[in-house]
């Protein structure tokens, strides 16, 4: 996702339309996503002929409409985003919430897809025990499903009945080291599908030797000592969700602190024209919004003026565009954590 991230961020020209869609996992809800969809496609077909003539809008519409055709809502996450222009259309499945909209301007709005690389709410757990491995995926303290098919459970096969190698510590410790390494690239399939942040839960010897066969081993947020193999799962979910409760709260008071620092050294920046700049030269080290924080406005000549009149866009999506292809980054934050800098605030690289 990251290289469609920069991808998406690059490209300039108008019309760029997404069109962000709110959907269901479930049956019958996600029933309504494909009649939602059709809605939002129409508004944007609307929308289009009023902005463009209609030689430019054509392509555009069409390859919308086969990648609507194409999209099968049984499979649906948390919302979905269809990016397109005249010369190619994405559809992409997001784990985060999304507020329905349709957003034509000569950028896209790339915002869902940052939000979706920096989530920390929508997790995996692995329940590790000597002889069965558990796979759940949990969004906050909601089960979003158990995996239960030829993968997971992942039932122990790596044993020996021979009673001389079975009072053999090393060899009885091979096997179990065999046993997690096979089950952890069971794992990296759900991973490599949709990576999230990892949870596992199991008695402190059986995680060590887990974590040391992982072939991607930076994954982990957080490890609860216990037996769960037949825990239920929302009994497991009241042992997690605190784990990543905690990890919210410290990434979001890791974030204050490394702006309070900036601000020590005077590198911290509020002024919206002052961080246009500052990102139009290259000196934006790291720009922090909240997650619900817009501008609508214009922006003439360096100079930027708050408007909601026709013709007007949201300038944000210049700004984080702008920071991303001059190698800086993007944080959100939880609404309000920045009520001190009216929702946004940039640390630059130098004072």
């Amino acid at each position: 996702m990251e290289q469609t991230l920069l991808t998406l961020s690059q490209y300039y020209g108008a019309p760029a339309v997404s069109v962000l869609l709110n959907t269901h996992r479930t049956h019958p809800d996600n029933i309504q996503d494909s009649i939602q969809l059709k809605k939002l496609i129409s508004t944007a077909e609307t929308r289009l002929y009023e902005l463009y003539d209609k030689r430019e809008v054509w392509p555009v519409l069409d390859k919308i409409k086969l990648a609507e055709a194409e999209i099968n809502h049984d499979y649906n996450l948390e919302s979905l985003a269809i990016f397109a222009n005249s010369e190619t259309v994405q559809v992409i499945k997001l784990p985060v919430p999304a507020t329905d909209r349709v957003v034509i301007s000569d950028r896209f709005e790339i915002r869902p897809l940052l939000k979706a690389l920096q989530q920390e709410e929508h997790y995996y757990i692995l329940t590790i025990a000597r002889q069965k491995i558990r796979l759940l995926e949990a969004y906050n303290d909601n089960l979003i499903r158990e995996v239960s098919n030829d993968d997971f459970p992942f039932t122990n096969r790596y044993y020996t009945t021979d009673h001389a190698k079975q009072q053999q510590d090393a060899f009885g410790d091979d096997l179990q080291k065999e046993y997690f390494n096979v089950a952890d690239k069971q794992f990296k399939k759900y991973y490599y599908e949709n990576p999230l942040p990892l949870i596992l839960l199991g008695d402190t010897k059986s995680i060590a030797y887990y974590k040391d066969q992982m072939d991607i081993k930076n994954i982990v947020t957080g490890t609860a000592a216990g037996s769960y193999d037949d825990t239920p799962a929302h009994e497991i979910l009241k042992i997690t969700f605190p784990l990543v409760q905690q990890r919210m709260t410290d990434k979001q008071l890791a974030y204050l602190n490394a702006i309070n620092e900036a601000q020590s050294k005077q590198r911290v920046l509020t002024d919206l024209g002052d961080i246009f700049r500052a990102a139009e030269a290259g000196s934006a080290e790291t720009l922090y919004l909240e997650k619900n924080y817009f501008f609508n406005g214009k922006l003439e000549e360096g100079t930027i003026t708050a408007s909601d009149e026709p013709g007007t866009e949201d300038l944000t999506l210049i700004l984080i565009d702008t920071i991303l292809n001059k190698g800086g980054k993007v944080l959100f934050m939880d609404e309000n954590t920045l009520s001190d800098y009216q929702g946004i605030v940039l640390v630059t690289r130098f004072s």
